[in-house]
């Protein structure tokens, strides 16, 4: 994430059926607090009643507006998205992700990033995975647990 482009919601246009078939696929790459407002103000209009994105209710509205404002404060912080330290690039990816996945309804594809410890390790690596691909492992992860149980090689004390 060396440069991490800022691409918000109007990125996602293209891949709206309505919009493809409309006009040119949107790609912005923001990397400033200037060039974040320019798209702000354009995602902020799409929201309007008449706007592309007019649809979406309060809450996702709300949801949008604060993503959008913790975008703002992030990069108003440093200056420019690649000047952010590796945690804060982190909160910025995935405040992008989310303002992309309310706006566009697509909320599986948004892609969710934390950094994590490898057993006996005390390194942190980043891991990136769709929000349907964390459903599935977890999912998985209590399956196996479970099935483990029933067959009677796990164990659950009682009364505790």
């Amino acid at each position: 994430m060396k440069s991490l482009g800022l691409v918000l919601a109007l990125a996602a246009c293209g891949v709206a059926g309505t919009a493809a078939a409309k006009g040119p696929q949107w790609k912005f790459k923001a990397d400033t607090p200037a060039q974040f407002d320019e798209q702000a103000t354009k995602v902020r209009e799409e929201m309007k009643p008449d706007g592309q994105y007019g649809e979406i209710g309060a809450s996702d509205r709300n949801a949008v507006e604060a993503d959008l404002g913790k975008i703002a404060e992030l990069l108003g912080r440093k200056g420019s998205a690649s000047a952010l330290s590796d945690g804060e690039q982190v909160e910025l990816a995935n405040a992008q992700e989310r303002v992309n996945a309310v706006l566009t309804r697509n909320d599986g594809d948004r892609l969710v990033c934390t950094y994590e410890r490898r057993s006996g390790s005390n390194f942190k690596y980043k891991s990136c995975m769709t929000a349907s691909q964390r459903d599935a492992v977890r999912r998985k992860s209590q399956e196996g647990f479970q099935n483990e149980l029933l067959k009677g090689g796990g164990s659950q004390m009682k009364g505790n």
